[in-house]
């Protein structure tokens, strides 16, 4: 356990670092939001398991971590997409809600964070006048695509 909370704790070390001293870039994403990178593409090279304080993070293979700033200017959205692996996500500023593949949806504000994960067809959109600003990490298998394009649920036609 003590093993792999250090390797933990190396890898978010050098997570930081990645992302102190990450030059930033500007993406456009299929919908309308600007993707700013502000911790590039980094690999998680050992398995992981950790559980501890009720929380468990782990690993069977190598993970891909890159950490993003995402403006959704108002009205804006993701697109309908899906990420292999998990996606941490912290509201910085404004709203932006989140539709399921259900097209069941929920509000987020500054201070409050929500996961994405699965292969089921996900989007982000801002209801509101103002811009948003999320910072999400996205923990993916390595070598493979972050973000995967996706149609619409059948819902949302």
């Amino acid at each position: 356990m003590k093993l792999n909370r250090r390797l933990v704790l190396a890898g978010t070390a050098a997570g930081v670092a990645v992302v102190a001293g990450a030059t930033t870039i500007a993406l456009a994403n299929p919908g309308n939001t600007v993707t700013q990178i502000i911790g590039h593409r980094a690999t998680l090279s050992d398995s992981v398991q950790v559980n501890d304080d009720r929380i468990k993070f782990q690993t069977k293979d190598a993970v891909d971590m890159i950490t993003q700033k995402v403006t959704f200017p108002a009205g804006g959205t993701s697109g309908w997409h899906y990420h292999p692996g998990v996606v941490l996500v912290v509201v910085e500023s404004g709203n932006v809600t989140t539709h399921d593949a259900n097209c069941q949806t929920k509000t987020y504000g500054p201070g409050e964070a929500f996961v994405e994960s699965g292969t089921d067809p996900f989007m982000v959109s801002n209801e509101t006048a103002v811009d948003a600003v999320d910072i999400a990490t996205i923990a993916s298998p390595a070598g493979g695509p972050f973000r995967i394009e996706t149609d619409p649920p059948p819902c949302a036609n």
